[in-house]
């Protein structure tokens, strides 16, 4: 919980005069600091789909070295990972935001609301995991190399990360 009040602490520090004065007024306080958590929910997933968005270039990178030494049939298996890798960034793009409105059915407590973004911060382990994946694969297709293992494991990375990032919907429907 400490990283995630240090991140809301930074953003009340860039708040205006006037919101200061307004967090004097009783309950509005607690409001702002569960739409600012929101707002670093969402920031947080756009981070990790942005990284996993690095991964484009070199996709099509592995795809003109595939075609420069005639590996057409390798092709396949690299646009299977690379609409993986999209459905992954899809998913981290349209998730539930953390937190819900003053008026919405389903409330998400503080606590899950730490649990989201304690979670979301774990996932950035798994998607530099898979860039780091993916660099691999670019320099295998470079020095003209067997690409099967790395693309299976690739494949089984976004695979996993995708199921974990389901987790997630399943913690914001859960009671508690």
């Amino acid at each position: 919980m400490g990283k995630l009040q240090e991140k809301l602490d930074g953003i009340k520090s860039k708040e205006s005069w006037l919101e200061k004065i307004k967090r004097h007024i009783p309950g509005y306080d607690g409001y702002v600091d569960r739409d600012n958590s929101r707002e670093l929910d969402t920031i947080i997933r756009n981070q990790l789909a942005q990284k996993l968005e690095q991964n484009k270039p070199v996709i099509s990178n592995v795809v003109a070295n595939f075609t420069k030494s005639g590996k057409l049939f390798e092709m396949q298996d690299i646009d299977k990972i690379e609409k993986k890798n999209e459905t992954a960034i899809a998913k981290f793009r349209s998730a539930a935001r953390g937190y819900t409105g003053a008026f919405d059915v389903v409330k998400i407590k503080d606590e899950k609301l730490n649990m989201l973004y304690e979670f979301d911060a774990t996932l950035l382990e798994d998607v530099v995991s898979v860039n780091s994946m993916f660099s691999e694969l670019e320099k295998l297709s470079t020095a003209g190399e067997n690409v099967s293992v790395q693309v299976s494991n690739i494949w089984k990375a976004l695979d996993t990360l995708i199921l974990k990032f389901d987790e997630r919907e399943s913690l914001l429907r859960s009671e508690a």
